[in-house]
């Protein structure tokens, strides 16, 4: 009995796919990615270059220009860790086993990593009660620990008691503060962590329906024991009230009445 066709074909596109090759029977050999995730000096870079069609097994080479220094192509890979900044544009050859073959030109861009950053989300509409504040670590990079203080109005809000908590076990926090104004001290227990990490969280109350403007200034301290520091304002300054201006007296006039 002959088997189904279908099954047969999804088998042989998935097993593709797991190895960054996508074949498809009958169609010609090209490259399927166009575009190059960037690099960051000294950081790790791997991305493989797809493509789709052909008979394998593919042979990967670099036609033209050049790779950037520390980055080499290893079979369908680009890998290493790069060591200059810049754009470099190459191109690379792909062939199979029918002998077709195709070259595509790439661009990869190399750049120093984006500094760590400590954002919190504050709202820039009224406040009314309570607002809780998320602590956010972006572009972390084997973050270990960091320092951040924190300053507000102390006329216009207040932390409010017990609020500060880590936002996962891993994390050990130690804080101090006063009026309008809080300290907090954070380790990270397991290596390091890296990316958009939410850290912790607090509240601060309001004594007034106002605006709120938080500042902070952050240090940063990574597992190669490099240090990244930031300062951020965040929110909407409070309008100042204004009183109205005393009346304005009429030449003539005597607001206690009686005459001359």
């Amino acid at each position: 009995m002959r088997r189904p066709w279908f099954p047969v074909l999804l088998t042989a596109i998935l097993l593709g796919g797991c190895s960054g090759e996508l074949q498809t029977p009958g169609e010609i050999l090209r490259i399927f990615s166009s575009n190059l995730k960037p690099a960051f000096l000294g950081e790790r870079y791997d991305e493989t270059i797809r493509v789709v069609g052909g008979l394998r097994p593919f042979s990967f080479s670099v036609e033209s220009g050049s790779l950037p220094p520390g980055i080499s192509l290893e079979g369908s890979a680009l890998r290493g860790i790069p060591s200059e900044i810049g754009q470099f544009e190459f191109s690379v050859g792909v062939s199979d086993a029918n002998l077709s073959r195709t070259v595509q030109s790439f661009t990869l861009s190399v750049t120093k990593p984006p500094p760590a950053e400590l954002t919190f989300n504050v709202p820039l509409t009224e406040i009314r009660g309570t607002v809780t504040l998320r602590a956010e670590v972006r572009n972390a990079r084997n973050l270990l620990a960091l320092r951040t203080r924190l300053q507000w109005d102390p006329e216009l809000f207040e932390l409010a008691p017990d609020s500060l908590e880590a936002n996962s076990p891993n994390v050990v926090l130690f804080s101090q503060d006063k009026p309008g104004e809080l300290q907090v001290d954070l380790a990270v227990l397991s290596g390091g962590v890296s990316g958009d990490i939410r850290m912790f969280r607090f509240k601060l109350r309001s004594l007034q329906n106002t605006t709120l403007e938080l500042n902070s200034a952050t240090e940063f301290l990574s597992r190669e024991g490099k240090h990244g520091f930031s300062e951020r304002r965040e929110g909407v300054a409070p309008t100042p009230s204004e009183e109205p201006p005393p009346p304005t007296e009429l030449p003539g006039d005597n607001p206690l009445g009686g005459g001359g």
